[in-house]
């Protein structure tokens, strides 16, 4: 097969799913059709330059581990009016401060997040388990077997992250986290919401 059909049948494949693939995926997808798999993420980034050059306002990314197609964010504030009716992820205040905290710290028990916000976060907590923000990450060695909480695919798909470690930089806090691995979560549908990684930052940094 030759590449020019090959990057085709990759463009095709990413306007159709709704979620990022990675290159395992895309691999899988492209087999036995063509053998050089390794080549793969060469035309990918062939292709994302393509678009680059095009200047259209939808673009290729690499975001939360996989390929996909994704609107450019300036053109934001027209979206968000075709998507209202669609599910919108709303944080509060308290929510955004749960969430930088997590992402900063994981993984970390619900004790320790209270000791840095001064209060209760299980409803917190909960509603961004809810909204598959973050995840049961495992269990810390202690006393009552506390769970550990972390963040998952949708929190790096949301804020626009590959990695974690692309989280931006607060004084005093490291960004050496360790990694959890675990299978993604269930695929949501976010619309565009004002809600930004600034915003949880800013209520971070206030701690």
């Amino acid at each position: 097969m030759e590449v020019l059909k090959v990057k085709q049948i990759l463009e095709a494949v990413l306007f159709a799913c709704e979620k990022p693939l990675n290159l395992k995926e895309l691999k899988e997808i492209l087999k036995p059709d063509y053998s050089d798999t390794s080549q793969i993420e060469d035309i990918l980034n062939e292709l994302r330059n393509e678009y680059i050059v095009l200047n259209k306002p939808y673009e290729i990314k690499f975001i939360a581990g996989g390929w996909t197609f994704a609107t450019k964010p300036e053109y934001s504030i027209w979206i968000k009016k075709i998507l209202k009716e669609k599910a919108v992820l709303r944080l509060s205040p308290s929510a955004l401060e749960t969430l930088a905290i997590i992402a900063y710290k994981q993984p970390i028990t619900k004790m320790d997040i209270d000791n840095i916000r001064g209060i209760d976060s299980s409803g917190v907590i909960a509603t961004l388990l809810e909204k598959k923000l973050i995840k049961i990450a495992g269990k810390k060695e202690a006393l009552g077997r506390p769970s550990l909480y972390g963040t998952t695919h949708d929190f790096l798909k949301h804020f626009g992250l590959t990695h974690l470690n692309e989280l931006p930089v607060i004084d005093g806090i490291s960004r050496e986290l360790r990694p959890i691995d675990s299978p993604p979560e269930m695929e949501l549908s976010f619309g565009v919401e004002d809600s930004t990684l600034d915003t949880a930052v800013k209520v971070l940094e206030e701690k």
